[in-house]
Order: structure tokens, then sequence, then C-alpha cells
């Protein structure tokens, strides 16, 4: 009879402890169910993440060269005006300056100011 009551204890030990192993086996299975699907809707959210952001940094790249691109445009632009404004301004001058004869200049400075009728002496100390 003992032997009996033993085998039947035993026998409803196992069968609880098999009960518990099913059941932690069944919540290991619905936890790693669930850790999947977090961990699919994390790389689905990842992957739209980084297609957005690769995107919005190709536009930002592109709007960058644009403004590059103007600024330098404006600038070439801005010289070539400058410099043909620089050039249609200096001409004349350049002209006058080509035309400079300090000789005739000498000349003309003695006449107008009646200068150079009477010479300087040399100076002793």
């Amino acid at each position: 009879v003992k032997t009996q009551q033993l085998e039947v204890k035993l026998s409803n030990k196992t069968e609880v402890d098999i009960k518990k192993a099913r059941r932690k086996s069944t919540q290991a299975g619905d936890e790693l169910m669930r850790c999947i699907d977090l961990y699919n809707q994390a790389q689905s959210r990842w992957f739209e993440e980084m297609v957005t952001s690769s995107m919005e940094l190709e536009k930002l790249e592109v709007d960058r060269v644009k403004t590059i691109r103007q600024h330098l445009c404006r600038y070439t632009m801005l010289r070539r005006e400058t410099d043909m404004f620089s050039q249609s301004m200096l001409e004349p001058v350049d002209q006058l300056l080509k035309s400079v004869d300090p000789a005739r200049d000498r000349q003309l400075w003695v006449i107008e100011h009646m200068t150079g009728q009477i010479r300087p002496v040399d100076l002793d100390l």
C-alpha cells in the first residue's frame, strides 16, 4: 500500500512537474513570439526611417550643391560685371597715363607759373 501510495505521490508530483514544465514552455514560446513580433516591428520601422533619412539627406545634399553653384555663378557674374565696369572706367585713365610726358609737363609748369626765368644759384654753407 505504501509503495502504491509512493508511486501515486511520485506520479502526481511528476504530473505536476510536467504541467509546470509545459506551462513554462508555453510561456517561453509566447514570450519568444512577442519578442519576434517586436523585432519585426523595430526592423520595419528602422528600414522606413533609414529610407526616409536617406532621401532627406540626398535632398539636402542636392540643395547644398545648388546653393553653392548659385553663389559661385553670382560671384562670377558680378566679377565679370565689375571687371567690365572697371575696364571701361580705367580705359580713359590708362590712355591718359600713356600720354603722360614728364618733360612736356615740366615745360607747361614753367610756362604757367612763370618760373625758370632766373635760375637758382648753388648755395654754399
